[in-house]
């Protein structure tokens, strides 16, 4: 995988001339882009040999930046964050070809020169993404699995001398948003709550953390599995009130839906706890809630409750109904005997 090269290549101090990261999970981009800042610039005295170019940029200025020498330095660092160079966009017009100039630079670079693109999207079509691919390394970084976070979560708390089990972190995990900034800023509340106090416990969790939209959908179809529709609707209330858009609400009901969906068929095909778990990339906290809510739904309910929330995004977008009102229906039906 690219990402052990990566590893490999910070580990042994023998950094390429060319990379792209890219992905949604900022904190191992910054990570990652901190740790070869580090190499490259560990003799820079100067401070000018790391150029940054922010935003939508032209490729004459990257080559520009690139084709300056060092100063007192072996080697000089190029960051180019959110270009719109890797963006499709683009692609199909005239400003691509004048990218040709970019991509036929990339493929002799200077060995002087470490050139890092750091974007979020790209598209994979483009001439560009290909010579990054052929003449440099492609890293991305999607959003960790939860039990990966799990395990980062609880090396984390160790690192302040705090102790927490699974069993705890995958509660913090599973009410947390899926970034692991968000996730740190989360434990770091956590760790000045407890102050000289060693061991965390999901009380800690559930008095200082903030619970994500993801947490409170769980919530909501908790309260709808076990037929309270007047929580239900309360919790939607909070949620419209905390300003999360509607359409947002109906897309994670209608994806918790698929989930546990998904989670009966695979029990149903023989798969134990630990092989749906894992099926899933889901943590130990979230499978056993799950099973929980799934049991008080059929096969049936759930597929028909999936399309329903398909049906009703439908005429949200095309106007024949109010996004409020498509959400509370379905809540309504779900929550019906």
């Amino acid at each position: 995988m690219s990402i052990d090269k990566l590893k490999l290549e910070i580990k042994n101090e023998s950094l390429g001339k060319l990379y792209l990261f890219y992905g949604e999970e900022e904190y191992l981009k910054k990570f990652y882009l901190g740790k070869i800042e580090e190499i490259i610039l560990r003799d820079d005295r100067t401070g000018l040999n790391k150029v940054v170019i922010e935003g939508k940029t032209e490729a004459s200025k990257i080559v520009e930046a690139c084709e300056t020498m060092p100063f007192f330095a072996e080697r000089k660092l190029v960051v180019v964050k959110k270009s719109e160079l890797f963006n499709s966009k683009r692609s199909n017009s005239s400003k691509e070809n004048k990218n040709d100039e970019l991509v036929e630079y990339l493929q002799n670079i200077p060995d002087y020169i470490c050139l890092v693109f750091y974007e979020e999207d790209i598209d994979k079509r483009l001439k560009i993404v290909g010579a990054v691919k052929k003449y440099g390394l492609m890293v991305e970084f999607p959003f960790q699995k939860p039990h990966e976070l799990v395990k980062w979560a609880v090396k984390v708390f160790g690192s302040y001398g705090k102790t927490i089990d699974v069993s705890t972190a995958s509660y913090l995990i599973d009410i947390c948003e899926d970034g692991m900034a968000e996730i740190l800023n989360e434990i770091n509340k956590v760790v000045l709550y407890l102050g000289e106090r060693q061991k965390v416990t999901v009380e800690d969790i559930k008095k200082v953390c903030t619970k994500s939209i993801k947490s409170r959908i769980f919530d909501l179809i908790d309260a709808i599995a076990e037929r309270k529709l007047d929580l239900a609707l309360k919790l939607l209330n909070d949620m419209i009130i905390l300003k999360e858009p509607l359409p947002k609400i109906l897309f994670m009901i209608a994806k918790q839906l698929k989930q546990l969906l998904e989670l009966k068929l695979l029990f149903s095909k023989g798969m134990d706890e630990k092989e749906v778990c894992s099926k899933m990339g889901l943590n130990p906290y979230a499978i056993k809630k799950m099973i929980r809510q799934s049991k008080c739904f059929s096969l049936e309910k759930l597929k028909s409750a999936v399309q329903e929330a398909l049906d009703l995004d439908l005429s949200i977008k095309t106007g024949k109904i109010n996004d409020r009102t498509a959400v509370e229906i379905l809540i309504c039906n779900l929550a019906a005997e």
